[in-house]
């Protein structure tokens, strides 16, 4: 059996999306337990110019639900905020909700897509903002999604670490649970 684009998607993202629900309750309880506003953490940035927290789990969920669900690769770039991204019971809903999306997808819903051409604008529509475009949709995950998803949680992850947060390796992978 060869690999599809399911396999390489899919499975990685939901096991990356619930390791970053399982750093953000490790997270909140670290907040609690040193007396930390929640918000320190959730505002937190790397560098000033960087964006916070919140947004890195915004784009996580984003890269892994549009990454994989937008029909006929027609992506829509969306800067929409989660519908709670001030709390981490609010970023874990929301990463729960495209664990659930993702759940859903069945291998046959990504077959034929891998030579589908893919093009789109950072303004979500043609001629706004700059064009990204693959020749196929193989090239769009692999030399964007994937590896736009993977930055956003290493990011959250190094935020935390940055603010004090003990965290290691073993939650990045494992946070989530055991391997399957």
């Amino acid at each position: 059996m060869s690999t599809s684009l399911y396999d390489v998607t899919v499975p990685q993202f939901i096991r990356g999306l619930k390791n970053l629900s399982g750093v953000l309750t490790k997270v909140e309880s670290w907040c609690d337990e040193n007396s930390k506003p929640h918000s320190e953490i959730i505002e937190g940035r790397l560098a000033p110019d960087m964006n916070p927290l919140s947004f890195q789990v915004r784009v996580a969920v984003m890269m892994a639900t549009n990454g994989v669900l937008s029909s006929s690769w027609k992506w829509t770039p969306s800067t929409k905020e989660l519908e709670d991204e001030t709390s981490f019971a609010g970023l874990r809903a929301a990463i729960q909700k495209a664990v659930d999306e993702l759940e859903a997808v069945k291998r046959e819903d990504l077959e034929g897509r891998e030579s589908l051409p893919v093009r789109w604008w950072t303004g979500g529509e043609e001629g706004v903002g700059f064009e990204f475009s693959f020749d196929s949709g193989t090239k769009y995950l692999n030399q964007f999604v994937i590896p736009n998803f993977w930055f956003h949680p290493t990011t959250a992850y190094a935020i935390c670490r940055m603010k004090g947060v003990e965290l290691g390796k073993k939650d990045f992978l494992c946070a989530g649970g055991a391997f399957d």
